[in-house]
């Protein structure tokens, strides 16, 4: 997620949402009249949209509509976007399309402030974690049935479930990162490694055996440890190996927290011998920015890290970095989490049905190199692989895929990871899980007690 370590206080803006879904409720009779298939019931899909997104949207009556898309692609990345957007505009008189960019941190506050101002955009680009609120604020539209069936048939599961809601799909996922484990090959084979880690038990003993420490006790290269930068790199990697293990933090309809699992306590006890008293490494070394300088063995970190890594590294120093998958309890399992990206339409846009049109051509349609618009865009600016079906068939990126042993690793990921949950209280649960994530690496408390209280306040949380 591009700028996540700028990560706003979503709690606030929640809240005000919430105070927006009740302003929506009471004005949708009149929505109904000026917007496509308004519905009183949340999530409900435009009916207009629904007869089919392939349909024109205006006719030779109509005077030609303009729709505006807002997106956190800045900078480069809106100049590698426009290309396209200009494309359409030059094949499609009729359906006028203008990007507005923002930067991360300022995303969700616009998408609020112009919903409650009435200046609605009709095509916004949301973060997963954000779609169970948006949703109950009738702020995003349920897909149109055609675009639904062409998300479900044409990418990955986890990239499907990704774009939905309560099994409901809101749009086209785009960025879809997988978590790996991330390693130094050099580091490990100093240690006496040919292999990355397949177990826990193998991945703490390695990590331990990298650590190096000087005459003082402060340690100077640290074997294996986890990101503390913000919630979401500590609550994502739980969640991880939390899967590995056999286990969900949710129930499958997200109405039950699964912290009182055997996989939890066993991915809980885990994490107590990483950091803390019975831990194998130093909490104070920051291990994002010792991977860099070739002071840290393993880290669990997302696709796009590996992208980071290469702008930052020198190029040898890079040469010996590589990707496995998560080591899980006895080697025999493989799991992972993804977060994602999706462009959805906003519920109250006038213009649904020519923002689906536009869409499903931006998401599904070849226009150069055998990929859709989208897939270009995510090789050429973040040089990211699309997880639609025929771009990753195209030869472009089976070529990259065959010359980048890390992104083959986590393309491979997307197989068998799950989507990162969604619910209403998504932000806030993600923020009391890394909180008690800290309070056991710091000794504040035990294992069993960090476990109480996540299940205790999470499952109070999806009942409100």
């Amino acid at each position: 997620m591009k700028s996540a370590k700028n990560r706003i206080s979503l709690v606030l803006i929640f809240a005000l949402l919430f105070i927006l879904a009740a302003c929506s409720g009471g004005s949708k009779n009149k929505e109904s009249t000026n917007s496509a298939g308004s519905s009183s019931d949340a999530g409900a899909p435009p009916s207009s949209a629904s007869a089919s997104a392939s349909q024109p949207a205006s006719s030779g009556n109509k005077e030609p509509v303009t729709i505006t898309m807002l997106t956190h692609f800045t900078g480069n990345d809106g100049k590698v976007a426009a290309p396209y957007i200009e494309q359409w505009n030059k094949e499609n008189p009729d359906i006028q399309v203008k990007m507005e960019t923002v930067e991360f941190t300022d995303l969700l506050p616009t998408i609020m402030a112009k919903q409650t101002s009435g200046q609605t955009t009709d095509i916004i680009h949301i973060y997963s974690l954000w779609a169970g609120q948006l949703a109950k604020s009738n702020v995003i539209a349920e897909a149109p049935d055609d675009i639904a069936q062409d998300v479900k048939s044409n990418y990955p599961e986890v990239a499907a479930r990704g774009a939905s809601v309560n099994g409901k799909v809101f749009g086209y996922p785009t960025e879809v990162e997988a978590f790996a484990l991330y390693y130094n090959k050099k580091l490990l084979k100093d240690a006496g490694f040919d292999q990355p880690p397949k177990t826990w038990d193998e991945l703490l003993s390695m990590g331990k055996a990298i650590n190096k420490k000087d005459g003082s006790g402060k340690m100077l290269t640290q074997g294996f440890g986890f990101v503390r930068d913000w919630p979401a790199i500590m609550y994502h990697p739980f969640l991880a190996f939390m899967k590995t293990a056999g286990g969900t933090f949710l129930s499958a309809d997200q109405t039950k927290a699964n912290l009182d699992s055997d996989a939890a306590k066993k991915t809980m006890e885990f994490y107590s011998k990483v950091y803390g008293k019975n831990g194998i490494s130093d909490i104070g070394f920051t291990m994002s920015k010792a991977f860099t300088t070739g002071n840290a063995g393993m880290v669990v970190n997302a696709g796009y890290w590996a992208g980071s890594l290469k702008a930052t590294m020198k190029p040898e120093d890079f040469a010996n970095v590589a990707a496995a998958p998560i080591p899980s309890p006895d080697g025999s399992t493989k799991g992972s989490i993804t977060y994602t990206w999706a462009w959805s339409v906003n519920k109250q846009s006038k213009h649904q049905e020519a923002a689906w049109k536009f869409l499903k051509w931006y998401n599904s349609q070849p226009v150069k190199n055998g990929m859709t618009p989208e897939g270009n865009f995510l090789l050429d600016s973040f040089n990211l692989v699309s997880t639609r079906n025929s771009d990753v068939q195209s030869q472009p990126i089976q070529d990259k895929l065959k010359n980048d042993p890390i992104l083959q690793v986590l393309n491979d990921t997307l197989q068998y990871a799950d989507p990162e949950p969604n619910p209403v209280a998504g932000a806030e649960i993600q923020d009391m899980t890394a909180k008690q994530l800290d309070s056991v690496w710091t000794n504040q408390t035990t294992p069993d007690k960090a476990l109480e209280a996540v299940q205790r306040d999470v499952q109070a949380k999806l009942g409100q």
